[in-house]
């Protein structure tokens, strides 16, 4: 399907081509190498989850080397080489062949799969091999994933240990007596503090905003225009940034509204809207901005809302969040709402804005914080 798919879809062709000779490129990469730890994500979002522990990881165990996967191209394109990853590669698709020979070329001490990472012939193989495989940041709902059967039982008892959210997934773990657990929080938040701890600027963005009041629509898609198009309409006394989650969506966007694009932006304009199309930069702008509202809510599911709340900026979302432990810890303290409808925007934007509790915020962020330490001393014994 995915073959058919890529015939013309930019995104999957990137995912057949990415793993076209896969294993010649690891066998004359890998071959031979010693100390190999290999963290695997399914995409940017949760390479950026543990980010921070890959080079915390580094620190403390410098003798050995990472190889990193990645299951989708929004990963694999996104993520540069830096000094803490040795090798980047596509995820081969979890076939037993496949899972046997990746594993007899790579043969890594430790693994680490990132939060909702469940691969049976990958997660087999490594047990076979009596390789420790850790699952980092990992989340269970009795009513998303089925632990009933002999199957799922048999599957997550393969792991060596699950550093997990909260402590709705750790009793799911424990109601089919599996025991090696540990609720360590979301590693995210190390991640993103990190980040902000960095103190990065963006000067096209920072002469953008510059004395106006500014809204950013992030990590949007075609089911959030009811909301932000109707808003930049009615409201011109704000400039606004729009961050589209694929940028294929841009094109769409540039034809809806009057916009300025990031490429093009230099200093001064009389346009109120500038498109983001350029990845990487999002979790750089929060800082800037007045409110925030996270796309994804009138689709699968929000996207991350950490990163503008770290920054201390108010956070509105549309319904489809329960998943997401954060969006309904800060909805509890003021610090972020959930909406169904233009009007609800409306009225949550104008009470988030003038009573947006910032140390509520400020404590549920630094309380968050930590899971990456606590995995690190685990490690270390």
């Amino acid at each position: 399907m995915i073959k058919i798919h890529s015939i013309y879809n930019q995104k999957s062709k990137q995912w057949i081509d990415g793993r076209k000779d896969i294993f010649s490129r690891l066998e004359k990469e890998i071959t031979n190498d010693k100390n190999i730890v290999w963290f695997h994500c399914a995409s940017h979002g949760e390479y950026e989850q543990v980010n921070k522990l890959i080079s915390q990881y580094k620190n403390n165990f410098p003798k050995d080397k990472i190889l990193l996967t990645f299951f989708s191209p929004s990963g694999f394109n996104n993520v540069k080489q830096n000094k803490n990853i040795d090798w980047k590669f596509y995820l081969p698709l979890d076939t037993k062949t496949n899972a046997k020979k990746f594993i007899q070329l790579v043969m890594p001490e430790k693994v680490f799969f990132v939060k909702s990472e469940l691969w049976y012939n990958y997660m087999n193989q490594l047990s076979l091999c009596k390789i420790p495989l850790y699952h980092v940041s990992s989340v269970f709902e009795k009513k998303k994933f089925s632990t009933r059967s002999s199957f799922s039982v048999e599957m997550l008892s393969k792991s060596k240990h699950f550093f997990v959210q909260d402590k709705n997934s750790l009793d799911v773990l424990n109601n089919i007596n599996i025991k090696n657990t540990s609720i360590i929080g979301d590693t995210r938040f190390d991640s993103i503090l990190e980040n902000i701890k960095n103190k990065k600027e963006d000067q096209k963005i920072l002469d953008f905003c510059l004395n106006k009041t500014t809204i950013i629509f992030a990590s949007v898609w075609p089911e959030d225009e009811h909301i932000y198009r109707r808003f930049i309409k009615e409201n011109s006394q704000y400039r606004f940034i729009i961050a589209p989650h694929e940028l294929n969506y841009c094109k769409k966007i540039s034809k809806l509204l009057d916009i300025e694009l990031y490429s093009e932006f230099d200093k001064k304009t009389e346009k109120n809207i500038l498109l983001i199309n350029k990845i990487g930069i999002l979790k750089d702008i929060y800082k800037y901005c007045s409110l925030a509202y996270i796309g994804g809510g009138f689709g699968k599911g929000i996207h991350n809302i950490i990163e503008a709340s770290a920054n201390l900026k108010p956070v509105i979302f549309g319904p489809n969040h329960s998943q997401f432990i954060e969006s309904n810890d800060l909805m509890k303290i003021n610090g972020a709402a959930s909406v169904k409808n233009y009007n609800g925007f409306l009225q949550k934007f104008h009470k988030l804005i003038s009573s947006f509790d910032k140390k509520a915020v400020s404590n549920y962020i630094k309380d968050k914080s930590g899971a990456t330490d606590q995995i690190i001393q685990y490690l270390k014994g």
